[in-house]
């Protein structure tokens, strides 16, 4: 996996809004996961043991698969947002916002903490061109303190980036937790 500095991702990117989002939170999720969990466990046994699921139920399968044991992002690999996504705010290039995110993101990087834990994005930024292009994607964990875009590159930033980070969204609304 590759790693850059928040400061140089966020100088790098050529982009005209952003929009905010809140995913893999909140009780409809968790109601959700309550649902597709067991589903997923008695396809995966009866794959295990008897493999003869349907064309049908192995493609379910493929797909609760994903949901399941795998770090999730806010957009898949086939481009598919997250089924639990909520977009919280969008904000243009100029709007005041954007310049307190591009400061946060610019922040130094001169303490860096390694946790031991896998990140839980629940937290993410999506960078358009007017026309609707996604440019780049910055999912967020603010437990574990790590960023990714996507599955291929890390985010390196400060510690205190990620405290900036969570004022900078409980600022605008966005739900994230304490």
């Amino acid at each position: 996996m590759n790693s850059i500095t928040s400061s140089h991702y966020i100088k790098s990117l050529a982009f005209d809004y952003i929009e905010t989002y809140s995913f893999q939170r909140g009780d409809e999720y968790e109601a959700a996961i309550q649902v597709l969990k067991p589903e997923h466990n008695r396809l995966k046994v009866r794959k295990e043991k008897r493999n003869n699921l349907t064309e049908t139920e192995e493609i379910r399968l493929s797909d609760l698969d994903g949901f399941f044991g795998i770090t999730q992002y806010l957009i898949d690999d086939t481009g598919r947002f997250h089924f639990s996504s909520q977009r919280t705010n969008t904000f243009q290039y100029d709007n005041d916002v954007v310049g307190l995110l591009k400061d946060i993101l610019n922040t130094k990087t001169t303490d860096v903490s390694h946790w031991m834990c896998a990140p839980i994005y629940r937290d993410a930024i999506v960078f358009y061109k007017s026309s609707g292009k996604i440019v780049s994607v910055l999912n967020i964990c603010l437990s574990c303190e790590a960023m990714a875009i996507g599955s291929s590159s890390q985010l390196v930033a400060d510690n205190s980036t990620y405290e900036m980070l969570r004022k900078f969204f409980k600022e605008i609304g966005h739900p994230v937790e304490s």
